[in-house]
């Protein structure tokens, strides 16, 4: 779960997200990433309307977090 210090908004990681990230190796990475980043990238993955759009971008922030590389165009 994110918590973000200025709104103290609360945004659930999804379960295939945190799974994705153990299994890539990449949860480090996700983790040592700014709060303001992980609640845009959730917000970006919950905004999914379908499954298949919603693994898609799980993917996505997982290839990123494995390259070490910030995701910028979401």
């Amino acid at each position: 779960m994110v918590q973000n210090s200025n709104s103290h908004n609360l945004f659930e990681e999804p379960g295939e997200l945190l799974k994705a990230l153990r299994i890539a190796r990449a949860r480090s990475y996700w983790l040592d990433s700014t709060s303001d980043y992980r609640q845009n990238i959730l917000q970006w993955i919950g905004k999914a309307r379908r499954k298949s759009t919603k693994t898609k971008r799980i993917d996505t922030v997982v290839d990123h977090c494995v390259r070490g590389v910030r995701l910028t165009n979401y």
